[in-house]
């Protein structure tokens, strides 16, 4: 196979529990109407001198965001759960699995809540088999995915208004680890090759590197 002239119409999206262990993840095909990128910017700007010309300041790099569009249709987050929602995952506190299924409104008098670190996968590909965003493909495929780390959810909106329950969804990622060794975000590409298990699995099995 070869790439296309332009990836369209069809993406795979994952969303997983960013731990050490063996994750909890979501899986977005066929609910997900958009997807917007958002790679952290790196501003600056230019500093006139004495002699009127310019020195160039550098600023520190932002937060990236990535927002999805979502058709969600139920509370379920049981693993590997497909095409369901992220309320639980959004509210936080106690997953609740069994039906009817309520999010945790029980609250600590005076306490912060811990929000839920999550690891985002996009990937398109032409491989017909493919299943995951973060699995693997066949070779001879083409595939491009884009992968983020220590995602916050910060919002959760749904609304009604083209006659359809639709979520927008946002995750915030910061550009570097609290260590300042390791970018939380990273593009990956395959030309006619797959993508195999290890691609993904160093340094994101790996949760400390990234407090």
């Amino acid at each position: 196979m070869a790439f296309p002239d332009a990836w369209e119409e069809n993406a795979l999206v994952e969303v997983s529990k960013f731990d050490a262990t063996t994750p909890l993840k979501w899986q977005f095909a066929a609910s997900t109407e958009t997807i917007d990128i958002g790679e952290p910017d790196y501003p600056g700007e230019s500093i006139p001198n004495l002699a009127g010309g310019r020195v160039w300041k550098q600023s520190p790099q932002e937060d990236g965001e990535i927002t999805l569009e979502m058709y969600p249709i139920e509370l379920d987050a049981t693993d590997d759960a497909k095409d369901k929602g992220l309320f639980q995952q959004y509210n936080g506190g106690t997953i609740d699995g069994t039906d009817p299924m309520v999010t945790d409104s029980s609250w600590a008098a005076g306490v912060d809540r811990i929000r839920d670190r999550f690891r985002v996968c996009i990937l398109w590909t032409n491989d017909p088999a493919a299943t995951t965003a973060s699995g693997t493909t066949a070779a001879s495929t083409d595939s491009l995915r884009f992968v983020a780390l220590g995602c916050r959810m910060t919002s959760h909106k749904a609304e009604f208004t083209d006659g359809i329950l639709k979520v927008s969804v946002t995750f915030k990622f910061p550009a570097m680890n609290v260590a300042g060794a390791v970018k939380m975000y990273q593009w990956q590409s395959a030309d006619a090759t797959a993508f195999s298990a290890a691609i993904l699995a160093e340094p994101y099995d790996d949760v400390d590197s990234y407090t």
